[in-house]
């Protein structure tokens, strides 16, 4: 039988009315306690969301000649100040002003060659810190595209009465041009660009924005120091992870009170966008901090050589993991000798730095000092580091083939026992290597 089509639309839309029927009455209210579900649940909601501040009311439009006259209750919005390239915010810090533990000042103390030591980078060697400029930026979201917005641009420099901290602010994306010359010019200005994992995000955000908008970007043979790459070089395996709130915690002793985490900077942006309550003054506050932090951290970094600030503070951070890696630097260099300097047992007690210690003995001839070690490091409870510790021994004792064959046999149960993953591989790849040439072709 065939089938109206009227039919045919309501049986697939599951509607019961016949055609021409009146139209079903709307739902009752829902019951009190479904009503009292939906409250709770709203406000488990509201807990979860960082609320806005209680003193901020919405604003008028996202026009930006209005941003400045907004009230005082939604700083730091309203110390924008327009020019002819938008709007933005310039606070001053004196070099005194502690960010952590230390002064900014004590970036003057920072020697650029140890920076490029550790980020692997000759290029830095000849610069100043004081001379660079130091940049975080908030953007719309993390991945790129023409969608995405660099709206915050934090910029910070040295000059002969202190710190200047500049934030470039897009109160409305149409304006977006006039913020990236402007950061464009400032980024030019400088010899040295400091970021925090900028090679791989910032640089590129702002990049490909300038591209889009005909922008030269700045970027191209400008000496930059990520600080990212040299301090997980530094610290990996030391603390839970390697971002900025870990390390600038650990190695420099900031607290931030207050903090609105960065995944919240673009929520807080389409709501003054919207003219919605906002949280922008944590976003700049935050932003703020980034750049502050950049500072101490370059501080830091450009004194991993020495065990103490120039005011005779001890350096923080975990010093038996730097100078493990500062000494794996010294050997990539064949300064065998100054990288065994580093490890004196005192300074590095670590089973890591033990092994290094070993094998540095080893390329410096000094084999009976790496066999007394290497069999006191033998003779700890089994761990991690045991298997490497019995290759070492493999490759500095003497064997026939037969010995040699069975203690290969030995190690290799020994290395599956004990460890796994890229461990497990690299060292496997040791051990072959060690492996008696007529059992290897069995």
């Amino acid at each position: 039988m065939s089938e109206d089509f009227r039919d045919r639309l309501r049986r697939l839309r599951r509607e019961d009315t016949p055609h021409g029927a009146a139209p079903p009455a709307p739902p009752a209210e829902p019951a009190r306690d479904v009503r009292d579900a939906l409250s709770r649940h709203a406000q488990r909601l509201a807990r979860r969301t960082p609320p806005a501040r209680a003193d901020e009311a919405p604003g008028p439009a996202p026009d930006a000649s209005s941003v400045c006259a907004r009230a005082p209750s939604v700083a730091p919005v309203e110390e924008l100040v327009r020019s002819e390239r938008g709007l933005a915010r310039t606070r001053r810090f004196a070099r005194e002003h502690r960010h952590g533990r230390g002064p900014l000042a004590e970036l003057a103390q920072a020697d650029l060659r140890t920076c490029a030591l550790v980020a692997r980078d000759a290029a830095l060697a000849g610069l100043d810190l004081e001379q660079a400029v130091f940049l975080d930026t908030e953007t719309s979201g993390l991945s790129g595209g023409a969608g995405m917005y660099v709206f915050l641009v934090g910029l910070g420099r040295f000059d002969a009465d202190g710190f200047e901290l500049w934030q470039g602010f897009l109160a409305d994306p149409a304006h977006e041009a006039e913020l990236l010359r402007e950061v464009a010019e400032r980024l030019r200005a400088a010899p040295l660009l400091v970021t925090f994992f900028g090679k791989s995000f910032d640089r590129h955000r702002l990049e490909d924005k300038m591209r889009l908008h005909g922008i030269e970007p700045p970027f191209a043979g400008r000496a930059h120091l990520d600080l990212y790459h040299p301090l997980r070089r530094l610290y990996a395996g030391a603390y839970a992870d390697t971002r900025l709130r870990t390390l600038e915690q650990a190695l420099c002793g900031v607290e931030r009170a207050d903090d609105l985490p960065g995944s919240f900077a673009p929520a807080a942006w389409f709501d003054f966008l919207a003219g919605r309550p906002h949280r922008l003054e944590g976003v700049f506050e935050h932003n703020q901090d980034d750049v502050l932090s950049l500072v101490a951290l370059a501080a830091h970094l450009g004194r991993v050589t020495h065990a103490t600030h120039a005011d005779g503070r001890a350096l923080g951070g975990d010093a038996c993991a730097r100078a493990v890696a500062l000494a794996r630097l010294r050997a990539e260099q064949r300064d065998f000798a100054g990288a065994l300097a580093l490890l004196a047992p005192d300074a590095a007690t670590s089973r890591e730095a033990q092994l290094l210690r070993i094998e540095l003995l080893a390329r410096l001839e000094r084999r009976s000092e790496a066999c007394e070690q290497l069999e006191q490091a033998l003779a700890a409870p089994e761990d991690a580091f045991s298997a490497p510790f019995a290759i070492v021994r493999l490759r500095l004792a003497a064997h026939d083939v037969d010995e040699l064959a069975a203690a290969h046999a030995r190690v290799r149960a020994l290395l599956d026992r004990t460890l796994t993953g890229r461990a497990h591989a690299r060292w496997s790849r040791e051990l072959e290597r060690l492996r008696p040439a007529r059992v290897r072709g069995a």
